[in-house]
């Protein structure tokens, strides 16, 4: 996209005060690293109640292989007791992100019984839950197979049987077949292509009954508990009092806003790539994106004042980027001058950063659409708490602070940054503390008594101009994006630009910069849209283990935990106390493949790493 002379007045703006003050430069889950290869931990190990052939093998030197055309590639398998399959696994080829459509048949008559498509998600292991268990009888024979023109195959696997509890598949279990919709049914050299089950006895199945890792929308509503709630604004019954947002579908619980900061849409290969990472929205658009492209697709955005071509698509209304930082606090006036065009504020050293967000948000229309803010560091650290708590209470109905805690060159050193907050220097780059810049605006969101809904910044790649400062991860980007809903942001911002470093670009996603991270942003936003409906309802307040970050919700007769390690601690085995009236004999991992037991109102897991998260379905 063309970067106007408005746009570049403003990414201008933003880098100067970032120089000037001497801050990072603003930037923008899957569990996963995109490049790593180790499976996801099986079922059986967790309760010997559901099974796979294949999530124990060390598969980092199975080789991707190239077809002409599409073919259906599949596992054939049998058990010797009834159960039920839940989902069907396969592994991905290298650098493969497209979406697959997968299928379970009866060898007997070839018919199929089930079918379901996968996300488009990083390399390694896909587990596509099936949208109903599909019942397996004892002695048949079943083939799972998903369609792909590039695949991982080892040739000479099945020479001998392979088990897994009940099940089993013998030396031609590697099946394919080139005629789509055909049963696959030829093989090759005892070939494995790396399809496989989850699959749960007829007894366990009955008893756990863990269905798809989706809310349950068929179930009862779930018991209240006795617990006090988190502090809530409304999530969607929030946006109903705004026109263009309920007529934008922001009032539905089936949505939550995922959005990219400060992108250009001219073309609908760039919409088409957007949604296929699941973004829905845009925050703050190039002079000349195309709103009704944006609308055409079903996408929202928030805009700058200056986009006329508007309709239900523009949500909301942008003011002022990180006017606290080069406005600051103070009752001075703003000259109307942005940085680096001269004084910004009269009397010349005061500070302005109110009476910006004031002239700004007087020249809005008053069309029913939300102002946002966007804050940084001069609200999270530099200003008092009335300062602070003026600028984000008293112009917008949607705030937001970034703070990059993985690559701001300053934050983790500086006594006036991070250590504010109680944050150690050792303990700074911790996807925690992104949920540490949420609890900080939600307490100062609290002060006049109202409540408006607080995203989060995310960054995705290398945003500062210093080459030798960290890069995000995939794993941190998803760390950090789940700390961020756990302290209950109602909205994810992916800061999408590098101003430095050996990748410089204004569409980090979209371009080669974004290779890395593209995955993993791609698999948290799946879980996110998945989830929006029980991310959509109230927080019950309890601690399930200090160390940890944790918050529970419940929904649609389901009780979901959210955890991950906190501040200072919680990586290795945790143990998390259930409160009373919460009971239930297992756990489901969602997203896992797996299930915990518990065991006295307690379940153990462990989190591998600081950015490591868990989300347990309950189901008493």
């Amino acid at each position: 996209m063309r970067v106007t002379t408005t746009d570049r007045r403003r990414l201008i703006a933003v880098a100067a005060a970032v120089t000037l003050l001497i801050v990072a430069v603003i930037v923008a889950l899957v569990v996963n690293r995109g490049t790593t290869e180790t499976p996801r931990p099986a079922a059986a190990p967790a309760a010997a109640e559901t099974f796979s052939f294949f999530a124990g093998d060390d598969i980092t030197g199975v080789q991707t292989t190239q077809e002409e055309a599409p073919v259906e590639i599949g596992l054939r398998f049998s058990s010797r007791s009834d159960g039920v399959l839940s989902a069907v696994r396969f592994l991905r080829a290298h650098n493969d992100s497209s979406s697959h459509p997968v299928t379970v048949w009866s060898v007997r008559g070839g018919k199929k019984l089930a079918g379901a498509t996968s996300s488009a998600t990083l390399t390694g292991w896909q587990d596509v839950p099936l949208s109903s268990p599909v019942p397996i009888k004892a002695g048949e024979q079943y083939v799972v197979s998903y369609q792909a023109d590039r695949y991982r195959a080892s040739t000479g696997f099945f020479r001998k049987p392979a088990q897994a509890g009940p099940l089993s598949a013998v030396a031609d279990a590697g099946v394919f077949a080139y005629d789509k919709g055909t049963l696959p049914a030829l093989s090759y050299q005892a070939s494995n292509y790396w399809v496989d089950v989850v699959f749960q006895p007829a007894a366990a199945a009955s008893a756990a009954a863990p269905g798809a890792a989706t809310p349950s929308s068929g179930a009862a509503a779930a018991a209240a508990l006795s617990l006090p709630r988190i502090p809530w604004e409304g999530g969607p019954s929030y946006y109903k009092s705004f026109a263009p947002a309920r007529n934008s579908g922001w009032d539905k619980d089936s949505f939550f806003p995922v959005a990219v900061w400060y992108e250009g849409v001219g073309r609908q290969q760039e919409v088409d790539l957007d949604k296929k990472m699941g973004l829905n929205t845009y925050i703050m658009l190039t002079g000349d994106s195309d709103l009704e492209l944006i609308r055409r697709n079903g996408m929202s955005a928030m805009i700058a004042e200056d986009h006329k071509d508007r309709g239900d698509e523009s949500v909301g209304w942008v003011l002022a980027d990180e006017a606290d930082m080069w406005g600051g606090a103070g009752d001075g006036r703003w000259t109307g001058k942005w940085p680096g065009q001269g004084e910004v504020c009269t009397p010349k050293g005061s500070g302005c950063g109110k009476d910006i967000q004031a002239t700004l948000h007087g020249k809005l229309p008053k069309d029913g659409r939300m102002a946002y803010a966007n804050y940084g560091k001069g609200v999270m650290f530099w200003q008092s708490d009335a300062d602070a708590a003026k600028l984000v209470n008293s112009y917008s109905a949607v705030v937001s602070n970034d703070i990059y805690w993985y690559t701001d060159g300053n934050v983790c050193r500086a006594d006036h940054e991070g250590r504010v907050l109680g944050v150690k220097e050792e303990f700074c780059r911790r996807a925690a503390n992104y949920g540490l810049t949420v609890d900080r605006m939600r307490t100062l969101d609290a002060a006049d008594g109202k409540r408006q809904p607080v995203f989060n910044f995310v960054e995705v790649s290398h945003p500062g101009s210093d080459a030798a400062l960290p890069t995000i991860t995939g794993e941190q980007l998803a760390g950090a994006v789940m700390s961020s809903l756990i302290h209950e942001a109602r909205g994810i911002i992916y800061f999408n630009h590098n101003f430095g470093g050996p990748c410089v670009s204004q569409h980090v996603l979209r371009e080669k910069c974004g290779d890395a991270v593209r995955p993993a942003v791609t698999e948290v936003n799946r879980r996110i849209t998945r989830l929006a409906p029980v991310l959509n309802t109230q927080s019950y307040q309890w601690t399930f283990n200090p160390a940890l970050d944790t918050m529970l919700k419940a929904h649609d007769g389901s009780y979901y935990i959210f955890a991950m390690p906190g501040r200072e601690g919680g990586t290795g085995e945790q143990t998390l106390a259930l409160p009373p009236g919460l009971t239930g004999a297992r756990a489901e991992v969602m997203f896992e493949n797996r299930t915990v037991p518990i065991t006295g109102g307690h379940l153990r897991d462990t989190f591998g790493s600081e950015s490591s998260y868990h989300i347990y379905r309950v189901v008493p």
